[in-house]
């Protein structure tokens, strides 16, 4: 009986219809969930990015400013993403800054040098160069560059962009569930938007 067909597959796209309808709104869902890093109590936001990528460096002070205006129950963290090897370089500098303390000192420096001074660093020893210009001890970074701890956080990173199905950056991920950005959004506004509108439901749904 062709009709009985017809009918279910009738009732299963109206049962859909509501799913499909948030899909593509600004964001993505993440199916499954990622676990998060943080306590019950808190919103995880991470923010992917690349320090050679020219949206990212636009993204920053936007970001700065958002992230002025959260609460308590939101807990940030960049995620320097390694999605090919030559970006995987900078995911390295930049865990080997932060377990040498001094990412602050390097971050925006970096971002800056590449965009608007247009310098070309895209390689251990240039890194290593630059950061012992801004006054960081060269031989100390190498070391943290090829320990241990560094090797797990990049490969890490690298384990998070294929969880949030990454295709490039910058990316935010909400919470393990949800992935939005610019180019999803439509805007920074939107993206921001749509931020603010998945942090609410996580937190209304948080015990």
């Amino acid at each position: 009986m062709p009709w009985i067909k017809r009918l279910l597959f009738i009732s299963s796209l109206l049962v859909l219809q509501p799913a499909l309808a948030e899909w593509g709104e600004g964001w993505d869902p993440i199916d499954p969930p990622v676990p998060t890093s943080v306590s019950a109590d808190k919103i995880e936001v991470l923010e992917f990015f690349w320090y050679g990528c020219p949206h990212c460096y636009d993204l920053e002070p936007e970001m700065e400013d958002w992230l002025k205006k959260q609460g308590d129950n939101i807990e940030f963290r960049l995620v320097p993403s390694p999605l090919n090897a030559n970006w995987a370089v900078h995911s390295q500098f930049f865990y080997a800054a932060e377990a040498l303390g001094v990412l602050d000192k390097l971050h925006m420096p970096l971002f800056e040098a590449m965009h608007k001074q247009r310098r070309r660093l895209f390689d251990k020893e240039s890194l290593l160069d630059f950061a012992a210009e801004q006054g960081v001890d060269r031989k100390a970074l190498s070391e943290a560059w090829t320990s241990f701890g560094v090797f797990v956080k990049v490969q890490q990173a690298r384990k998070l962009g294929k969880r949030f199905q990454l295709s490039g950056v910058p990316a935010v991920g909400i919470n393990g569930k949800y992935k939005t950005s610019a180019s999803l959004a439509g805007s920074h506004q939107k993206m921001f938007k749509i931020m603010d509108e998945l942090i609410q439901r996580e937190s209304t749904s948080t015990p």
